[in-house]
């Protein structure tokens, strides 16, 4: 179960001025290179702290995520309960009005004010206040004999990676360390891979999405991809977590994502490929994966489909990587516990 800390919302007639502005990215192409189109990443805008953005509960058996949209308008997902499966009971589109946000959708009519969201439909009524939900695992120390590739200090385990070359080193990493506790992407800077190589372990770190859009990745052995994305309220498109690249559209079922600035966690137990004496591979590798305390893969089998990783081939050990793609990203306590078999 995750911690929770309730937030009182002061001064909440002036919250339209605090990030529900924000518009949306929209995709960009590059002028024509050699006659192809090349993708250009879409333009990064940063969230603003909004004392309204992310999760409700309260009384009336409903909960919420609240978010801003384009427009200085903002939308808010009611559902049964948080990080469960087909938890979705209506979609409301909210607008500010007479010092509140009032919402409307699905038959349901009601408001932001106060510090207190309240919506009714017929006899049905809650009552909702803000909070903040921690992930169990956040702030985990590294048990005896981890590996502590980030320590918050420096970045001494890492190494930019080689352009194609995923598997070779190109000096040190030019990300930056931020707030004295963590690093941050820097675009157009590549991708940074640990010097050690990796086979069967237990991989725990936390980042957070600084804004839309937002796209990282943690790869394991340097092939197996569990995305990071900004899906916060989001019903649709690749969930944070997914194995996309290694898997044949299995996506997890359940999406427990904190709203941009929020840490998060990941804690992913991978088991590496095996191969006889030939090469043969004679097991595929696997990953249980905890997103925020909840388990979002079991055991999931991983087999290289498609995207760059897929050229490497399969090998029982590799580097562990995380993604540059254009936006900034932010990771902090990083460790791996190795295991035998």
């Amino acid at each position: 179960m995750k911690k929770t800390k309730l937030i009182v919302l002061l001064c909440i007639v002036t919250f339209p001025l605090l990030g529900a502005d924000t518009p949306q990215a929209a995709p960009q192409t590059a002028p024509p290179n050699n006659g192809r189109k090349v993708e250009k990443p879409p333009n990064f805008i940063p969230t603003k702290a909004d004392p309204l953005m992310g999760d409700w509960q309260g009384k009336g058996g409903i909960v919420a995520q609240v978010f801003p949209t384009p427009g200085g308008k903002y939308q808010a997902n009611l559902l049964s309960a948080f990080d469960t499966e087909s938890n979705l009971v209506a979609v409301l589109q909210g607008a500010a009005a007479d010092g509140a946000i009032t919402f409307s959708g699905d038959g349901w009519t009601g408001a932001i004010k106060d510090s207190h969201f309240t919506e009714s439909k017929g006899d049905k009524k809650f009552d909702l206040q803000h909070i903040v939900r921690v992930s169990p695992t956040e702030g985990a120390k590294p048990p005896e004999g981890a590996v502590v590739l980030f320590d918050e200090k420096n970045l001494d385990a890492w190494a930019k990676k080689n352009g194609k070359n995923w598997l070779t080193e190109d000096g040190p990493t030019k990300w930056k360390l931020v707030d004295g506790s963590a690093m941050e992407v820097v675009p157009d800077t590549d991708c940074i891979i640990t010097h050690k190589k990796f086979g069967d372990c237990h991989v725990h770190l936390e980042f957070r999405t600084l804004g839309l859009p937002s796209n990282s990745g943690v790869f394991l052995e340097d092939r197996y991809e569990a995305n990071i994305n900004e899906t916060y309220g989001r019903l649709d498109g690749t969930p944070n977590g997914g194995f996309d690249n290694c898997t044949d559209k299995v996506e997890p079922r359940i999406r427990p994502c904190f709203p941009p600035l929020a840490w998060q966690t990941f804690d992913i137990d991978f088991t590496a490929p095996t191969f006889d004496a030939s090469g043969k591979k004679t097991a595929s590798a696997r990953a249980t994966v905890l997103f925020n305390g909840v388990k979002i893969y079991d055991k999931q089998e991983l087999d290289l489909q498609h995207g760059a990783a897929a050229r490497l081939g399969e090998a029982p050990t590799g580097p562990l990587m995380l993604q540059e793609h254009g936006m900034p990203v932010q990771f902090r306590n990083i460790w791996l516990v190795e295991k035998s078999r």
